[in-house]
């Protein structure tokens, strides 16, 4: 995009790299059946804090520091659960670290839950203070025991609990052994949690994922790291580990999306270990069912970067790069995923006179992808929700990320849900116009652009009130079919946030465009003439599940 009507004089630019063994003859032949590494469909070590997306019943929960942040569970004198997850999850594996540190009786207990109904209806692994584990389910408030073993509970330790559900069969491990299995008709789908009866513990790293293997235990100590000569060996059918120290197969990303088959049709995962990877990153459009997921779960960990600008002189001398050439990381195949790492571009406005300093972080143009606890950071022109052509319609769905920028930081023609994220505006130092959180150009025959839903809009203290749009149109070199639709409902607004949020663009006019706002809340809400607000009798068609559907019932919301 060009833009003239804003300073280009940032002051502020985000923080931001031994060969491998190369495996491409491996690879290549790899077959990547149904008995691929498992995806993971969630994940929560707690360290961002909170205990987001938990819903929790009796006991008494928050999120504290036991070594590491955990969920814990304090009270010891009545039963108590934590669950998340969907209704619509059938056959899968949740998993969690349980530390009991009280009991409150001799047969007392604390426990995984899967396939949950409600409060009072689920099955679930249960450590037992009488050094049995027990594999139940609970019907309205009725236990029946299923399975039962022996092991040995000590409070203060750690335990990794897993539990498998797959049609009929259950299957629950401590640590990795002490296998339970019992078959059983009565819940078919259902969310996850973890509960305790008369007892208290901590939880901590639970995740779901669509294996119904059993997880490796926990609790062994794990091999030496290999020094950064070594490899790791053949992966396992589905799994390609980058590490930059060389006790990955690759040490680059790319290099991992380069060992993808062409046409592959089940998921690869590639797991990222820690470590800035300052390269340019392309999955094409012929490698559908990609993963990048951070190794350790905190996004902080994992940072793909670069620092191209649009005016970026190409190293050639055949021109700049532009807009969309700017990118660090572009995203063409289909159902991608993205979970726990950082995106970023880290061009310095402050250090360059460019005639054109948009700088992008991530461009997306394949359909139905997933960012999950994902960072995203830039300054202007941020991220670029894309698709390959404007007659097709590409979907993708942001959940619990951060996404921070400036001028026009989230823009372009993709149809995208950004669900219970942090859109942070950064400061250029102006008292009147600190920027445009969006400019979308969604095609005039596509009914969903933006949703922003259960968001946070903030800023940093020092960024005057009133001095940030929500939004401008976006006509790609004046295409008059390209009429931005952007909803924020359900949010809460930043007192940056502009009485007259909406503002003209390349002499288009917001009023144009299909702008709207929905039962917004915080000192950036205030309702004006100049805030269309979306009516009561809409607000079922615009929903996160409404713009991801599509014409394939697509649902990735949780």
């Amino acid at each position: 995009m060009t833009i003239t009507d804003l300073s280009r004089r940032a002051r502020w630019r985000p923080a931001a790299a031994a060969a491998g063994l190369a495996l491409a003859t491996a690879l290549a032949t790899l077959t990547f059946t149904a008995t691929a590494a498992a995806a993971t469909l969630y994940a929560d070590d707690f360290e961002d804090g909170n205990s987001s997306g938990w819903t929790s019943s009796g006991g008494s929960w928050s999120v504290t520091t036991d070594g590491s942040r955990v969920l814990r569970q304090a009270g010891t004198s009545a039963d108590a659960r934590a669950r998340t997850g969907s209704s619509s999850w059938r056959d899968y594996t949740v998993t969690a670290r349980i530390k009991p540190t009280a009991f409150n009786g001799s047969n007392r207990f604390t426990a995984v839950i899967a396939r949950a109904q409600s409060n009072t209806s689920y099955y679930y692994l249960a450590l037992r203070s009488n050094h049995t584990v027990e594999l139940k389910k609970l019907v309205g408030g009725s236990s029946t025991t299923l399975a039962t073993g022996s092991v040995t509970v000590t409070t203060g330790a750690w335990y990794t609990l897993s539990l498998s559900v797959s049609g009929t069969a259950l299957r629950g491990t401590v640590n990795g052994a002490t296998a339970l299995t019992a078959v059983d008709g009565q819940f078919a789908t259902g969310g996850i949690g973890v509960a305790t009866f008369y007892a208290a513990a901590s939880f901590d790293d639970v995740t779901v994922s669509d294996s119904v293997a059993p997880s490796p235990s926990a609790s062994p100590s794990p091999p030496p790291t290999p020094s950064s000569s070594a490899s790791a060996g053949p992966p396992p059918a589905g799994t390609i580990v980058v590490a930059k120290d060389g006790s990955g197969h690759h040490t680059t990303v790319q290099a991992a999306v380069d060992a993808v088959p062409v046409n592959n049709t089940s998921r690869v995962t590639i797991s990222i270990k820690p470590g800035t990877y300052r390269e340019l990153v392309t999955v094409p459009a012929g490698k559908p069912y990609v993963s990048f997921v951070g190794a350790t779960g905190n996004a902080a960990d994992v940072v793909i970067t670069y620092d191209n600008a649009s005016g970026t002189p190409k190293p050639d001398g055949s021109g700049t790069y532009g807009t969309t050439g700017s990118t660090s990381v572009l995203l063409e195949g289909n159902d991608f995923i993205a979970r726990d790492l950082t995106f970023s571009n880290t061009f310095d406005e402050a250090a360059h006179d460019y005639s054109a300093e948009q700088a992008v972080a991530v461009t997306t143009r394949g359909d139905r992808l997933v960012f999950d606890n994902v960072r995203i950071l830039g300054n202007q022109d941020t991220l670029q929700p894309s698709s390959p052509n404007a007659a097709t319609v590409s979907r993708a769905y942001y959940r619990n990320c951060y996404i921070e920028g400036d001028v026009d930081f989230i823009f372009g023609r993709g149809t995208a849900v950004f669900d219970r994220c942090e859109i942070r505006s950064l400061n250029r130092n102006s008292t009147s116009n600190n920027g445009y959180v969006t400019a979308a150009s969604t095609t005039i025959t596509n009914p969903y652009g933006y949703l922003f839903t259960r968001c946070t809009l903030t800023a940093p203290s020092d960024v005057a009130a009133q001095s940030v749009h929500l939004g401008r149109p976006w006509h790609p070199s004046g295409d008059v079919n390209a009429v931005a639709q952007v909803l924020f409902r359900d949010s809460v607004l930043g007192a940056h946030v502009k009485d007259a949020p909406w503002t003209d663009m390349s002499g288009f006019s917001w009023r144009d465009a299909r702008f709207f706002e929905y039962r917004n809340t915080g000192p950036g809400s205030t309702v004006t003439a100049d805030r269309p607000q979306l009516a009561d009798a809409d607000a079922p068609q615009f929903t996160a599940q409404a713009y991801l559907a599509g014409a394939d019932g697509w649902n990735p919301v949780s």
